[in-house]
């Protein structure tokens, strides 16, 4: 009961968080430059897990266009799925501290991140069991064609649901945007952000050490989600339209 409470109270959050009613809301004031620092290196810092996500299913994405007529590929594709989750738990972890934030932005955007990544890896859960069931099939030699459309359907329908699920990181990497924002540059004309200099470098040398080949600011038609949430927090952290706090 207690666990379908918490769920009730993330899913509430999650929906208050992409309503457009909410699209105006300020950091609180009792944020610092240390914790809108240190908020901003984790969400970070998790987005690179993600990375590894991508370049492991980029890499092998030759072998997994034929990995139902191959056991090996099968087999590595469930070794691969398993990686993903450990991943996405990592990611998970990094915001589920923030859930118990005094900022209600900060809570908004871990209930996001956390809700997502608890989708993807049941998700997972669900790939895995149908691959171990069609390396089974075709081991004991019984992938008839009817089976194979059957597990390519499911499938398909499985990464759909995933990309239902991501699409809520990049809500929640706009979001994070807005807390590295003043309140006096989101109530005025001001743009001032509330990091340092040296903590806007350090942020942005952070995202370089994974995102440096997404050079575009903002959203764009076609990215996906990783590529999208660099692109929206890095047009933030390098627009010299935005003043660092120490730099006022």
């Amino acid at each position: 009961m207690k666990i379908r409470r918490l769920l009730a109270v993330l899913v509430m959050g999650v929906m208050m968080a992409v309503h457009p009613a909410h699209a105006a809301l300020e950091p609180s004031d009792i944020n610092t430059s240390e914790k809108v620092y240190e908020f901003s290196r984790s969400y970070i810092t998790a987005l690179s897990y993600m990375k590894e996500i991508y370049d492991r299913w980029d890499k092998n994405a030759p072998k997994k266009l034929f990995a139902d007529q191959k056991n090996k590929m099968i087999l590595a594709t469930i070794d691969d799925l398993s990686l993903d989750s450990s991943d996405l738990l990592i990611i998970k972890n990094y915001m589920a501290k923030y859930l118990v934030s005094p900022d209600e932005l900060m809570r908004r955007v871990a209930a996001v991140v956390v809700v997502s990544t608890t989708k993807d890896i049941a998700i997972n859960h669900k790939q895995k069991t149908l691959w171990q069931k069609w390396y089974g099939l075709n081991i004991a030699g019984q992938a008839t064609r009817p089976k194979e459309i059957e597990f390519v359907k499911t499938q398909h329908g499985l990464e759909l649901q995933r990309k239902e699920a991501d699409k809520d990181i990049i809500q929640g990497s706009v979001l994070m945007t807005k807390i590295l924002m003043s309140e006096k540059s989101r109530v005025g004309k001001e743009h001032l952000l509330l990091i340092t200099a040296q903590q806007r470098q350090k942020l942005l040398d952070k995202l370089d050490s994974f995102g440096s080949d997404n050079l575009d600011w903002g959203l764009k038609s076609g990215q996906r989600t990783l590529e999208g949430s660099v692109a929206v927090i890095r047009e933030i952290l390098e627009d010299s339209l935005w003043t660092s706090i120490d730099e006022k």
